[in-house]
C-alpha cells in the first residue's frame, strides 16, 4: 500500500480501531497527583529545584520502579507499583543518600529549597 492509499483509507475510517469510532469522549483534563497515584506505593519527596531534572533521570532510569510527579519547584511525589515495595524503598534511600532527598509525610509544608547535605541543618 502506498502512502496516497493509507491517507485515503484512513479518511474512509476503514484503518479506524472499533473503540475509537463515534463521538469522541468529552474532555475531562488531566488526572489530578492523587487519582494518578491511587493504588500505588506513594512518598513525597523534597530535593533543591536545581536537583528535579536530575532526579527525574535517575527515577525514569529505574527499570520502570516508580513515576515522578512534579508539583513545585523540588517539591515530587513519587509513586510505585504495589509488589516494588523493597526496591521503591532502595531508590528512596538512594536519592537521600545521593542527592539529599528530603521524604515528607503526604500533605506537609515544605520549606523553599532543601539543602543539599541533610546534615547541613
Amino acid at each position: 500500500m502506498t502512502g496516497r492509499d493509507c491517507t485515503s483509507a484512513s479518511r474512509r475510517g476503514a484503518l479506524t480501531p472499533p473503540h475509537l469510532e463515534g463521538d469522541p469522549p468529552a474532555h475531562r483534563g488531566p488526572l489530578s497527583i492523587v487519582e494518578a497515584c491511587a493504588g500505588m506505593l506513594v512518598q513525597d519527596v523534597l530535593v533543591r529545584s536545581s536537583d528535579v531534572v536530575f532526579v527525574k533521570g535517575i527515577v525514569e532510569a529505574s527499570d520502570g520502579i516508580a513515576g515522578v510527579f512534579a508539583e513545585r519547584g523540588g517539591e515530587l511525589t513519587l509513586a510505585a507499583p504495589e509488589g516494588r515495595d523493597a526496591e521503591f524503598a532502595e531508590l528512596l534511600l538512594d536519592l537521600q543518600r545521593d542527592v539529599g532527598a528530603r521524604l515528607r509525610p503526604r500533605g506537609a509544608v515544605a520549606e523553599p529549597d532543601a539543602p543539599r547535605d541533610p546534615a547541613a541543618r
